[in-house]
């Protein structure tokens, strides 16, 4: 029998919109924290985006939010804004990812709810940080994969147009960044006792993801070249087509070589020519036409018997439903299934961390737009008659009071 969560106790405030801070509340709840999720009587743009819906409920925003309390209220107005400093007394933590300085002019940027809640965390997320040219200017992942160098070297050739890979990679690094800073903080704040300010922005972390492709640029004073499916710095080392797919394999070192033609019966290969990685690197066009022409006479699951067998790295090109349907991911229990209020059984991914003692779990799934704000404001000791006059008055919004009239 497991614990709870890690952060079974740590009450998040969640002043999120599309994708990177949702996320990092995502892998919060998952880990036991609680997390409102505060949003105007509009709600999160998310709720309206993406191109799969039921029931008048976006899938994106199903992916994003789930685990979370939802409290709909207008923090313009003066009563929903004492509301939220209600909530700031007890909280731990402060995501928001809003243009610099949007959250100062609504009265609820850090030094003022520091001055409320000194053991305060509080995580801003921006697109380009602070600097005076970029800290208004709009920015999301696309456009921040395009201006992170990213979508330079994702094309078949040099010669080929940029290409956006097909998962949010800024957003997706930004929400992980920002869950290690917030456990960081916790940690630090248990030997302090105070909270303190996180900046954290989508830019700096495509510049996280350079890795090997920026050490290439340190050497070479030039510009990655785009190297479609194939390794940038390896040889072999590419997707290569089967007679019914596609595989992932390749020789990572040199004594990895001699396995790998072994496995694909052409011992011929096995000369001076090719007998290095630097030498297989200056004759990569050469290799990629052979092996292109050698992997095509078989399928990709007999490749994989075949490499299974030597110990050659490898991997069958996977598509979602193949992935998720795995043995491989059904063993590592990733997907959870969730309770959602009006769609039923939601599966949706959990967070892939197993600890020895402490669960992780998803606590619920993504919240309609004001489905806990009655449930939230009678924890800080408001009344269902003051609730009901929010409500009237236009400041909140609740889901429940809307569907039983």
């Amino acid at each position: 029998m497991l614990n709870e969560g890690v952060f079974k106790g740590v009450k998040v405030l969640e002043f999120t919109h599309w994708l990177s801070a949702p996320y990092c509340g995502n892998i919060l709840s998952d880990l036991g924290a609680e997390i409102i999720k505060v949003e105007s009587p509009a709600g999160d743009q998310v709720r309206k985006s993406g191109s799969y819906f039921k029931d008048g409920e976006s899938f994106l925003y199903v992916a994003y939010n789930h685990g979370k309390k939802g409290l709909s209220i207008n923090l313009k107005e003066e009563e929903g804004y004492e509301a939220i400093l209600k909530l700031v007394i007890d909280a731990d933590v402060i995501i928001e990812n809003f243009r610099p300085g949007t959250m100062d002019k609504l009265g609820l940027g850090y030094e003022k709810l520091k001055s409320i809640n000194s053991r305060l965390i509080y995580l801003s997320i921006s697109a380009f940080g602070y600097d005076p040219k970029y800290a208004k200017r709009p920015g999301m992942d696309p456009i921040i994969q395009g201006m992170g160098a990213v979508m330079s070297m994702t094309a078949a050739d040099e010669n080929s147009p940029p290409i956006l890979p097909g998962v949010p990679i800024a957003d997706n690094t930004t929400a992980f960044i920002g869950f290690g800073a917030i456990s960081a903080a916790l940690y630090e704040r248990e030997k302090s006792n105070l909270g303190q300010k996180i900046n954290i922005n989508l830019i700096d972390m495509m510049v996280l993801n350079l890795s090997t492709r920026f050490g290439q640029y340190i050497a070479t004073g030039e510009n990655p070249k785009p190297m479609g499916n194939q390794h940038s710095q390896v040889v072999p080392y590419q997707a290569f087509p089967t007679k019914d797919g596609w595989i992932m394999a390749g020789a990572q070192a040199d004594h990895a070589w001699e396995p790998f033609c072994r496995a694909i019966e052409r011992e011929d290969l096995l000369i001076e020519k090719y007998d290095t990685n630097h030498k297989r690197v200056n004759h990569r066009s050469e290799l990629a036409a052979i092996l292109d022409e050698v992997f095509q006479k078989k399928t990709t699951e007999e490749w994989c018997e075949r490499f299974e067998e030597r110990n050659v790295l490898h991997g069958p090109v996977w598509g979602i439903d193949e992935l998720v349907n795995s043995d491989l991911i059904k063993g590592h229990e990733v997907i959870a299934n969730s309770k959602h209020s009006k769609l039923g059984d939601v599966p949706v991914i959990k967070t892939p961390i197993h600890f020895s003692r402490s669960e992780v779990k998803v606590q619920s799934s993504s919240n309609l737009l004001g489905e806990h704000t009655r449930e939230i404001l009678e924890g800080i000791g408001y009344s269902n008659n003051e609730i009901d006059k929010l409500v009237e008055n236009g400041v909140v919004s609740s889901y429940e009071r809307t569907v039983t009239g």
